[in-house]
């Protein structure tokens, strides 16, 4: 995990040198995460597994789910959130926004982890702005960075 938190920050350049021991670093994340010791433990795995893949979002960003909580500003009117994964009020619509989503669902799935299934689907699902109703992917929206 503290490989993956090193390798998300790494250069183009570091990352091409170093590619040999990022492949195998990844694969020896994903060989782990059926038999992580709990559902912390198995969101730290996948968000290192996304981190040797490069992706500087969801590298960094996926142990929200394990905060329990969610800070994200609405795109129309710029309110700050704070949300609990999952959450009722305000409303937020579980979905699986994007094929990572997906992904991240599935493997949450296949290794018996429900709580963080359900979790993915609010981290990945829709909310509308208690305050000005505007309609929006709450994942593409985490950090105030957008996602696709």
């Amino acid at each position: 995990m503290l490989a993956g938190s090193i390798a998300v920050d790494a250069s183009e350049t570091d990352r091409a040198a170093y590619a040999d021991e990022i492949t195998a670093l990844r694969a020896l994340a994903l060989d782990r995460l059926p038999s992580a010791s709990d559902d912390g433990m198995f969101v730290y795995l996948q968000q290192a597994v996304l981190a040797f893949e490069g992706d500087e979002i969801w590298g960094k960003e996926l142990d929200r789910i394990n905060d329990g909580e969610v800070d994200v500003e609405c795109p129309e009117c710029e309110e700050e959130l704070l949300l609990d994964l999952p959450s009722e009020d305000p409303p937020i619509q579980p979905a699986l926004s994007s094929d990572l989503a997906a992904r991240l669902h599935a493997e949450a799935v296949q290794a018996g982890r429900e709580s963080v299934a359900t979790a993915l689907t609010y981290l990945f699902g829709r909310l509308n702005c208690p305050n000005c109703g505007t309609r929006f992917d709450l994942a593409e929206h985490v950090a105030g960075v957008s996602y696709q």
